[in-house]
């Protein structure tokens, strides 16, 4: 059976397996709490101190709230050898279906993620009016509020007009490509990317992919959850568009479920990308052969977002990321206003953006200079004034290296031409372009639905298996799983 590693990414961390146990219960206090009100947060495992949902509950314990935070864990970070490890697949499976047994069964817990669950569960949890309504605690609160919140964010999370959840940051998942290669028009249908696929110079790739496994890693998997309906717990890998795309990655030659070797200097179709800050507004293209790099801005039309291939055209799609986090329902009003206190910290103009990107300064021995870097962005921040502050920072260059040179391979790195910098012009292009994605996707798509799905289709591209037995049997076994979640 595979063992699987999560690394340290997101709110809530899905890394270790153990026993089941309770950990850290007031965040390094050694003692217990002497406020009116104690809140528990679940997660499934223990926390990393670097966390930043760790750090947010140790200093809002260290507040005076009128309450504490403590933290249920379901599982340990470490093995006996105090190593931190993975878990197996039946692990995470039992983990979630305790956690969820003591959501349904009991009251002791306040505050729940969607990775103490999953995806799907979290999504009937929500469905069932399990979760309280968040915009009942923004009537009142004169910095967390419709108004200061980006309200196109808010519409494609609410259900029936009742927020459960929201992220602390978002960001786009899009395809790109030269409007030479694909034209200028933002989305697009499966039938225009075969066309213009076609058109294509020969040795051309998508993504640096030319095989059928590549492809289908890089357009059909990275847009599975387009077939997936977490609001009524529905799949639709029957649809037209999950076909059309299975037959059309059948036409590039197998490499028998691996993913083939990358070439970046061929000719492109589109590349994947994840847009999450205005330096997106800047494309640079990589000589590998040269080590040279030269940069493009994307709104002179040089580049086109054209989203992956759907029928509908709303083949882009915005995520969530960071932190994010629902109010149990059925707990006492006073300890939902309370958990609301700690909740709300994430969306504030502050908060947004001293973690929007974390600072580090060194020493590289290698170049014997003080280097300070940047993380990457946590995305756009949901709080629009501090959309706006941090792009103005990332403009002003605030989030510019220093000290820092371009390497690749051991080569530095030679910039071709003018070296552009990014205006207010290129952020408004970026705002106007991820406001414009009506699509809302989960963040990352359920491992049992995914471990249903990948291995039929890695079967019908390596002609192991016809097209109707793959897609029957991924229907069938997926509206089964997802059956099963309420």
């Amino acid at each position: 059976m595979k063992k699987i590693t999560f690394l340290l990414a997101g709110a809530l961390l899905l890394t270790g397996c153990g026993s089941r146990n309770v950990s850290r219960d007031t965040i390094e206090s050694g003692s217990e709490p002497n406020e009116d009100i104690v809140l528990t947060l679940a997660t499934l495992t223990e926390l990393d101190t670097d966390e930043p949902l760790y750090k947010a509950i140790q200093s809002f314990n260290e507040a005076d709230n009128g309450c504490t935070v403590r933290l249920k864990t379901y599982a340990s970070r470490f093995d006996a050898d105090g190593n931190v490890h993975g878990f197996y697949e039946d692990e995470i499976t039992q983990l979630h279906f305790e956690a969820v047994q003591d959501l349904i069964n009991s009251d002791d817990i306040d505050i729940v993620g969607p990775d103490l669950v999953g995806v799907a569960k979290y999504e009937a949890f929500k469905n069932k009016g399990a979760f309280a309504d968040l915009y009942t605690f923004m009537e009142d609160d004169p910095e967390v509020n419709r108004e200061t919140l980006n309200a196109h964010v808010l519409g494609l999370n609410e259900k029936d007009g009742k927020l459960y959840s929201i992220p602390a940051y978002y960001y786009a998942t899009t395809l790109i490509g030269k409007s030479e290669y694909v034209g200028t028009k933002r989305n697009w249908s499966l039938g225009e990317f075969i066309d213009r696929w076609n058109a294509m110079p020969e040795g051309s790739t998508v993504n640096g992919s030319v095989n059928a496994e590549g492809i289908y890693y890089d357009i059909l998997r990275q847009n599975s959850r387009a077939f997936v309906d977490y609001d009524n717990l529905e799949v639709h890998f029957d649809a037209p568009d999950f076909r059309d795309t299975l037959e059309f990655l059948s036409s590039f030659p197998t490499n028998h479920g691996e993913k083939n070797i990358i070439d970046y200097n061929a000719p492109q179709l589109v590349r994947c990308e994840r847009i999450e800050s205005v330096g997106s507004a800047l494309r640079s293209e990589m000589d590998y052969t040269t080590y040279q790099q030269t940069t493009f801005r994307v709104r002179d039309g040089s580049y086109t977002y054209v989203g992956y291939p759907s029928s509908d055209g709303q083949g882009a799609f915005l995520a969530g990321s960071g932190t994010e986090l629902s109010i149990r329902g059925n707990i006492p009003k006073e300890r939902q206003e309370a958990a609301w206190k700690f909740i709300r910290q994430f969306y504030t103009e502050d908060y947004q953006v001293e973690n929007y990107r974390e600072r580090y300064e060194g020493y590289n021995s290698i170049t014997q200079k003080e280097e300070i870097t940047w993380s990457e962005p946590s995305g756009f921040c949901i709080n629009d004034a501090a959309r706006k502050r941090t792009a103005e920072k990332t403009v002003n260059g605030d989030y510019a290296p220093v000290g820092v040179t371009l390497t690749v391979g051991g080569r530095e790195v030679e910039q071709v031409g003018e070296e552009l910098t990014l205006d207010e012009a290129d952020c408004q292009y970026i705002f106007d372009y991820i406001d414009s994605i009506d699509r809302w996707e989960e963040s990352s798509i359920d491992r049992e639905l995914f471990n249903i799905v990948e291995p039929e289709v890695l079967a019908y591209l390596g002609g192991d298996q016809d097209i109707d037995k793959t897609i029957d049997v991924i229907q069938n076994r997926a509206s089964i799983w997802i059956s099963e979640q309420y």
